[in-house]
């Protein structure tokens, strides 16, 4: 998207969002502040912690509020506490969104868990940063898909593998075997199956082939209809 575009589309946007800036780089994000006033209708305010933001409500603020939490310098077991402990203090309309975030801390899966809505890293560009900001004050989550994919995947994993805590399986069938038609049913390839249960694409179309013969279907969508209606409908819960 050119400048002059992406001007236009913050212009556009309600003017009555407002954009709180958190962390310890006083200068810099004040600094940040300012082209996001600048090249927006926003109103965006710096402060060192979430802490004087918690008491805030609804009726004080505009009804679109973000906070941006800066996470440069922050890594691991300390970012993941820092943004449990940051949530936990926001009024639960408020979407937290993590800027100058390293690619390499992984950390993503586990915020969009808590309830961030969007991250930004540290290499990317201001536009694309300003483009994120007016999705999410649109309601909207700023995340690649693929990240959005891994958390749906492990948390109806989760779920599906809870409800058979216990259980014995139907048709002689494996615990394995019942963890794979698990991801199954979401539409996972071998590959992405492989990956979430550390066994080789070779190991899953073994498994694939048991299933199919015990449950005496001939493809993937016949399994995983077997299975929504067999195994993971709630009547087992």
């Amino acid at each position: 998207m050119a400048p002059h575009e992406l001007d236009k589309t913050l212009m556009d946007a309600a003017n009555d969002c407002v954009a709180f800036i958190v962390g310890h780089n006083h200068l810099q994000n004040t600094l940040f502040a300012a082209y996001i006033e600048t090249h927006s209708c926003w109103t965006c305010n710096v402060v060192d912690s979430i802490a004087p933001l918690a008491p805030c409500s609804g009726t004080t603020m505009p009804q679109r509020t973000a906070v941006l939490y800066d996470c440069f310098g922050l890594d691991g077991t300390v970012l993941e506490e820092s943004v449990l402990m940051n949530l936990e203090q926001l009024p639960p309309d408020w979407p937290l969104v993590l800027f100058n975030l390293n690619r390499l801390t992984g950390i993503e899966t586990k915020a969009l868990e808590y309830g961030a809505h969007g991250f930004f890293y540290h290499d990317d560009s201001i536009e694309t940063l300003l483009k994120g900001l007016t999705a999410i004050f649109g309601g909207e989550f700023w995340v690649s898909r693929r990240k959005m994919a891994d958390v749906i995947l492990e948390n109806s994993f989760r779920f599906r593998h809870r409800q058979f805590t216990g259980h014995v399986y139907p048709h002689n069938l494996t615990r394995r075997e019942v963890e794979i038609l698990g991801i199954l049913t979401l539409g996972a390839s071998n590959g992405v199956i492989a990956d979430k249960l550390f066994i080789s694409p070779h190991t899953v179309r073994t498994h694939l082939n048991h299933i199919f013969r015990k449950i005496n279907v001939a493809s993937r969508l016949e399994a995983s209809v077997w299975a929504a209606e067999t195994l993971f409908n709630h009547r087992h819960d």
